[in-house]
């Protein structure tokens, strides 16, 4: 009797083991560093102009290289997510994104597993990557940082909606259209602020930001806020902004997935000839780690929760980002 109780404890305790040890969607994704491969996403504009032109800049034309390399942005991203339904008698709109203490420990997880890795890739091309620890090194620069007025050619959305229609073409009568809405989130650790750099697509992202964006596309009081006005305030050669997108896949149940991680690099025109010149700050480089398939990394369902192997998506897109600034290799 002792020993057949004996073994039902140990049977339980290695099935709960195995059930608290069983890695999320995002980790199995992730696992294996060779196998993850992000976009080269900045616009193509510039990149092998001589003369400094272009929303990119020609990294050839950077002499020296950045040393100084302040991260003034590092922040999750929800742009919220929507879901309609019709039947024969009935219309319904849903909208949401992850409430904010959802978010804030979200993202202080991610960005526990991220920044040492990500200071590390860019030590090891030359470049120090300072945190606002380090590069609000005086109570000047940390009133400039904190007050900075980021100017951008395109309106932020922090809220969306979505819309549907249901038609009764049978019967002729007028047809019903309901709407819902929810502002989207951001959420930093402790020291950040969460600059604006792209919209991300309602329910779900796009492959890529700006990889394709020619003039329409193009927002270059934002890569000239970023690129020149802060980097002059700060002092640093180059800002990076980090963002990671976060989709809540479903409403009413704690499901979030990753949709992209996103590593961006602006900086000073190396050719800048005046303060009025329409491309003062330019790209660098983007990074972009897409997940099409919204992998999840929490899901109470089946109980899985966790931010494992964020490190590794960090570690390649900052080694891509630099090796491209200082070698120019994609």
């Amino acid at each position: 009797m002792k020993s057949t109780i004996l073994t039902i404890i140990v049977t339980a305790f290695f099935a709960l083991t195995t059930f608290a040890q069983k890695p999320t969607e995002f980790a199995e994704k992730t696992a294996v560093i060779k196998k993850i491969d992000p976009w080269l996403d900045f616009p193509a504009e510039g990149r092998n102009s001589k003369s400094g032109g272009g929303y990119s800049a020609n990294v050839d034309l950077l002499n020296p290289k950045p040393k100084k390399v302040a991260l003034v942005s590092f922040y999750l991203y929800d742009p919220a997510s929507s879901k309609t339904s019709k039947s024969s008698y009935s219309v319904s709109a849903e909208c949401w994104a992850t409430t904010p203490e959802k978010g804030q420990e979200q993202v202080d997880a991610f960005y526990a597993k991220s920044i040492e890795v990500l200071k590390s890739e860019f030590k090891s091309y030359g470049m120090d990557l300072l945190t606002p620890q380090e590069f609000l090194d005086t109570d000047e620069r940390a009133e400039f940082y904190y007050g900075f007025n980021q100017e951008s050619a395109k309106k932020e959305k922090t809220e969306r909606s979505q819309m549907a229609v249901k038609a009764n073409l049978d019967t002729y009568e007028k047809a019903v259209v309901v709407e819902a809405s929810a502002s989207t989130l951001k959420a930093s650790p402790k020291g950040y602020r969460a600059f604006f750099v792209a919209n991300e697509n309602l329910s779900k992202s796009a492959a890529t930001n700006f990889m394709n964006a020619g003039i329409m596309g193009a927002n270059r009081k934002m890569s000239s806020s970023l690129g020149y006005e802060l980097c002059k305030g700060l002092g640093v050669d180059a800002v990076v902004v980090c963002y990671i997108v976060s989709r809540k896949t479903d409403r009413k149940k704690e499901i979030y997935a990753i949709n992209a991680v996103n590593l961006y690099m602006f900086g000073p025109n190396p050719k800048m000839e005046s303060e009025e010149d329409k491309n003062r700050g330019q790209f660098y480089c983007g990074q972009r780690f897409f997940c099409s398939g919204l992998p999840e990394y929490e899901n109470e369902k089946d109980g899985t929760k966790g931010y494992d192997h964020i490190e590794n998506v960090m570690k390649v897109l900052a080694g891509k980002l630099c090796n491209y600034v200082i070698n120019k290799e994609k």
